[in-house]
């Protein structure tokens, strides 16, 4: 009897754990409307999203479905934003801008404007991906705007800072230098540390790529400070890279290794890899100009090693994170909830036994 009541209870805890998006849809069921669904999903959707990819998209779908029989155009471009954010996350560009060009429209039918500045910063991260920079930097500036005439201050200086990243890409060096120091500014009224210390390193490599190296530094220092009140020690070796690299400029070099010895002690302490790749890269510069080929090969070689196992990691991040889209339009909530019948199965099993103890049951 004992390996067959073993296997009722095993049965039952694989129901348990196999269908969590089913025990969501049963709660869901007891909501007093599609609207509150619709939030409920969502907020699950929204969660999972880095943790459980398939779970949050499954949430999603079911989301964008409560919404439509809502017919309440705040909640559908509600649904469309959160599968835009998944597909943006899996690197589907398409598709994300797909929905959240539809989550726009709506929000600007709406007038709201709060979720038409997030759709259109949405929207200039993906156009930023795909290299359409005028048009990323029309729905950075359309954000601004809306934040602004908002007086949503946080979310302008995200902006700001977002349209400064852009024109350093384009080489626009001095748009950029105006939006991070308009940044700084907001970011300093708002005591805001984590976006000074953004603005400043993102400034600091401006004022690199113009060749002010003193000025480079001296962003530097203050972001360290920034750093400091946050305390935020693994972002700092960001800082003593790029003050590494500008006193290499100024052929400071006994300095610039000190910035790069204490970046790497800090790289090695929280495992920065991102950092520890600016690092080899700088140190393999460094050697080379100074004749030590052989340094400057090994660096370099550890560089392109770490690069490549990197982008691999990126590949498989993508292809892990893919999920099934399984939900087709023509079918119903219910239909789509298709689970194995473990209580039938259960009572087979509980029918089984008791012919086994009534056939081989002891006679009196």
């Amino acid at each position: 009897m004992k390996p067959f009541c073993c296997l009722i209870l095993i049965l039952n805890l694989l129901k348990a754990n196999a269908h969590v998006p089913d025990s969501l849809r049963e709660i869901s069921l007891k909501l007093k409307s599609d609207t509150d669904r619709v939030n409920f999903f969502y907020n699950h959707g929204f969660h999972n999203r880095a943790i459980n990819p398939q779970l949050s998209f499954n949430c999603a779908k079911l989301a964008e479905e409560y919404a439509q029989q809502t017919r309440l155009p705040y909640y559908i471009a509600k649904a469309n934003n959160l599968l835009g954010i998944l597909y943006y996350r899996k690197y589907d560009l398409a598709k994300a801008l797909s929905y959240h060009k539809k989550a726009l429209s709506l929000r600007a039918l709406l007038d709201d404007k709060k979720g038409i500045a997030l759709s259109e910063v949405n929207l200039g991260n993906i156009y930023t991906d795909l290299k359409h920079y005028e048009l990323a930097e029309q729905a950075y500036l359309k954000a601004l705007q809306t934040n602004n005439d908002l007086n949503d201050q946080q979310q302008a200086g995200n902006c700001l800072l977002n349209l400064g990243v852009l024109n350093t890409e384009l080489k626009n060096y001095n748009a950029a230098r105006n939006y991070f120091e308009q940044a700084i500014r907001n970011a300093a009224k708002r005591y805001d540390y984590e976006l000074q210390a953004m603005g400043l390193n993102n400034l600091a490599e401006v004022n690199l790529a113009t060749g002010a190296a003193d000025e480079a530094i001296a962003n530097c220092m203050n972001s360290l400070k920034m750093k400091e009140l946050m305390d935020n020690e693994m972002e700092m070796a960001d800082s003593y890279l790029t003050m590494a690299n500008a006193l290499f400029v100024k052929k400071e070099v006994k300095e610039a290794l000190a910035c790069l010895s204490i970046a790497d002690s800090i790289i090695v302490r929280f495992d920065y890899t991102a950092a520890h790749l600016i690092s080899l890269k700088l140190k393999a510069d460094y050697y080379q100009k100074a004749g030590n080929f052989e340094i400057a090969f090994v660096n370099l070689k550890e560089y392109n090693q770490l690069k490549d196992s990197l982008a691999n990691i990126e590949q498989n991040l993508k292809l892990n994170t893919s999920f099934a889209e399984d939900f087709a339009n023509n079918k119903t909530v219910n239909e789509r909830a298709f689970s194995f019948p473990y209580i039938y199965l259960n009572i087979l099993i509980v029918a089984l036994i008791l012919v086994v103890l009534f056939i081989f049951k002891p006679y009196q």
